[in-house]
């Protein structure tokens, strides 16, 4: 009997605290729920804001100039102060734009990469001195880690030039390539390398697709799903997509992109994806952050060190640190920025950090010269 209270005991205390546990667990997932809905829900257009006078002359000068043609979305505090379509998203439909459609973000892909990356990172499953071959035991280059694709130190060379020249590597240019031929090619015909590992920065999207893959093989699903599971789902970013040339019809009111007025052809290039292939709109890229703002992907630690300094030895104030452009404005202080351009389209994500500010332009007409970033910041302050 005494052995039977005793049991009963132990089984009572148990059910108690795992009762609690799960009060706990509970109580955090709503926590982290209701920051999440304020991610989704919480944009308030600032009626009245003089910026926004300034920031639209802009964007319609350079419109009529034929120097633009694409989506503004301009934020203060998550709030937004100027939003506008200038253009068409298909000229020979004569589709005007809208802020619900979606661009091919180029390299502005690369931070979500970058925080795929970080997560699996942060959940112990891989290490940023992990190199290559943990992952890919035939991958031919010694010594290249995580932490050298993140910052573009790897020296290896561009896949878009050694898969695309001479034709024997891949014939049929109608034929998509996707990140797993990408590797094959490398172990086959071992391109020759920039640089040795480590040595400097070298931008290179050979990383970045390497990177997707390594996401790919760590966690079991294809790169399109881990992110949009952990990802674009946890922000909201319900307009986005990866684009990988076998679903077009998931992308949502995409632009064409154009050179000049003439449009581009969905390359068999468009397979390969981690270094570039997010589609995504202005709303949804401020969703994404302000879910970078509120630490929902990964840490605040983890967080400040991809927008950290990698490259001690560039001069200047202009720096990569994991997934993430980074310079010293004289002004406003520390921006964390990326830019893009891919097969007629250009996109433009910046993080004024000291001013809570955040610009987003996608532009999916190539024609004349890059918008200047310190021009995109005067506009807003």
């Amino acid at each position: 009997m005494k052995n039977f209270s005793l049991l009963f005991i132990a089984i009572i205390s148990l059910c108690f605290f795992s009762c609690k546990n799960e009060q706990k667990s509970i109580y955090a997932e709503a926590k982290k729920s209701e920051i999440i809905d304020s991610v989704k829900i919480n944009f308030k257009v600032i009626e009245n804001d003089k910026r926004r006078k300034k920031i639209n002359s802009f964007f319609k000068r350079k419109f009529s100039n034929n120097q633009f043609n694409g989506n503004i979305l301009f934020a203060e505090n998550g709030n937004i102060i100027a939003q506008k379509s200038y253009g068409y998203s298909n000229f020979r439909k004569k589709e005007l734009l809208t802020k619900g459609h979606s661009f091919q973000l180029a390299s502005v892909s690369k931070p979500f990469t970058s925080i795929a990356v970080l997560q699996l990172i942060e959940k112990n499953k891989i290490n940023l001195k992990d190199t290559i071959q943990k992952f890919f035991p035939e991958f031919p280059y010694h010594g290249i880690t995580i932490h050298q694709l993140l910052s573009h130190r790897s020296g290896m060379s561009q896949y878009t030039h050694f898969c695309d020249a001479p034709d024997s590597i891949w014939p049929d240019k109608s034929v998509t390539i996707n990140n797993q031929d990408v590797i094959k090619i490398i172990s086959s015909i071992v391109p020759l390398i920039n640089y040795k590992p480590d040595y400097k920065y070298y931008y290179c999207n050979t990383n970045f697709l390497l990177l997707a893959s390594i996401v790919e093989q760590v966690s079991g699903l294809s790169f399109k799903q881990y992110v949009k599971k952990y990802i674009f789902n946890p922000s909201g970013m319900f307009s986005s997509t990866i684009y990988d040339r076998t679903n077009f019809k998931d992308l949502v009111l995409p632009a064409q992109g154009y050179e000049n007025k003439t449009p581009w052809e969905d390359v068999y290039l468009n397979g390969v994806v981690g270094d570039k292939g997010v589609y995504s709109t202005t709303e949804d890229l401020l969703k994404f952050d302000r879910a970078l703002k509120e630490n929902i992907f990964i840490s605040d630690s983890l967080k400040k060190l991809a927008f950290s300094t990698m490259n001690s030895e560039r001069k200047g104030n202009k720096n990569y640190g994991y997934g993430f452009r980074l310079k010293e404005h004289e002004k406003y202080g520390k921006i964390v920025y990326h830019t893009g351009w891919w097969k007629g389209f250009r996109s433009y994500f910046i993080k004024v950090m000291d001013k809570n500010q955040t610009i987003i332009v996608l532009n999916n007409v190539k024609r004349g010269r890059f918008l200047n970033i310190n021009r995109l910041i005067e506009l807003i302050n």
